[in-house]
């Protein structure tokens, strides 16, 4: 994809910590920057719209086609990750290219690194026991769940890896996680912690009725989750859907991460250590 001029006007959809970062650091470089929210009238005068990773961070979608479609004469990209149908029919019918970073393979994984570090923190909140000792369930074993799993074993939990398919399985037993396939006799009845990062339901009435009443369940995949969260509450168990960590955890690197898999040209400054 061609470079984008700093003679082009950049539209940024505010979200969470990593688009005013982007802001802010796309600004330094030159470019000239218009923030916008979710309910403004419109982007402006932008020629190229940043939207948020995912784009369904945007609470309401139709609000967004509108908005980029009263100003599709001007807006000459659309760039953001994990474009939903309904928004990429409309950028379609109204001629405004788009391009999704997440399909960019290192973007992907890099991310997902912030994300178990989120994963990590948000954990150690909700437990009521250190992570090191405890037995941890991780559903699903993609681009998230391989470094949840390895930093939480890094840091001396007992890691069991509940996976859909063989390659996956294969690939936490040879990490040296106990692995499960998903009809297999899960240990939710020894588990401390239960994380799912499988946007299906996954953990519902049968595995939460064997959790003990001081397990907790963090769920990072995407809305509405694998959980079923009425019946956590319902059964008491500390729960918790925790979506978009980069932009909490770490809103500057991912920020970066992105701005790098974006036609900018953008380039970190960074001075490495010795180690």
């Amino acid at each position: 994809m061609e470079r984008i001029g700093k003679d082009k006007t950049l539209g940024i959809l505010v979200v969470d910590g990593r688009q005013t970062y982007m802001g802010k650091l796309l600004s330094e470089k030159g470019y000239q920057v218009r923030m916008w929210s979710e309910g403004d009238e419109g982007v402006g005068d932008a020629h190229v719209v940043i939207l948020p990773v995912p784009v369904s961070r945007v609470r309401d979608q139709k609000w967004l086609i509108e908005a980029l479609r009263q100003h599709k004469d001007t807006i000459e990209l659309c760039l953001g990750g994990v474009f939903g149908e309904e928004l990429v029919k409309a950028l379609w019918e109204v001629e405004i290219p788009w391009s999704d970073v997440l399909r960019d393979p290192e973007v992907a994984v890099r991310n997902a690194i912030a994300t178990a570090e989120g994963t990590v923190a948000e954990l150690s909140k909700l437990m009521p026991v250190n992570i090191e000792g405890s037995n941890v369930i991780v559903m699903g074993f993609g681009k998230c769940g391989k470094p949840i799993a390895e930093k939480l074993y890094c840091m001396g939990a007992n890691v069991s890896v509940v996976a859909r398919s063989e390659r996956a399985l294969s690939l936490a037993h040879y990490f040296g996680f106990m692995d499960y396939p998903m009809d297999a006799e899960i240990p939710f009845a020894e588990a401390d912690a239960v994380v799912n990062t499988i946007p299906a339901l996954v953990v519902n009435e049968r595995e939460i009725d064997l959790l003990q009443p001081d397990a907790v369940v963090l769920d990072i995949a995407s809305a509405p989750g694998g959980c079923n969260f009425p019946y956590l509450k319902k059964k008491g168990i500390a729960h918790k859907l925790a979506l978009g960590l980069p932009g909490i955890y770490s809103p500057k690197t991912s920020a970066e991460i992105l701005l790098e898999a974006m036609p900018f040209g953008y380039k970190p400054s960074k001075t490495k250590w010795k180690s």
